[in-house]
């Protein structure tokens, strides 16, 4: 799976994190295999708003096609500094 097609399998993901004021970058890690979601807040952010890092890797894991290879992968979540929660 590309990272362009990665992208648009987290479309899903990034519309539930616009909702809440945040962006999405979406990219695969040093080993190819892991997914790295990169949050961000915009001027619009709601920080109690932001799921805790578990709750956006298990949206993730459900957009990734069961016939991908990076299904069932690890997957980095990485929240703004300021958010308070660390990474998955």
């Amino acid at each position: 799976m590309s990272t362009l097609d990665l992208t648009e399998a987290m479309e899903p993901l990034r519309a539930m994190l616009a909702a809440d004021g945040y962006a999405l970058e979406v990219s695969r890690g040093a080993d190819g295999r892991t997914i790295v979601l990169d949050v961000t807040a915009t001027g619009d952010a709601c920080a109690d708003c932001l799921a805790p890092p578990a709750v956006i890797a298990a949206v993730a894991r459900n957009c990734v096609p069961d016939d991908s290879p990076l299904a069932g992968g690890e997957i980095d979540v990485r929240l703004p500094a300021s958010s308070g929660s660390g990474s998955h």
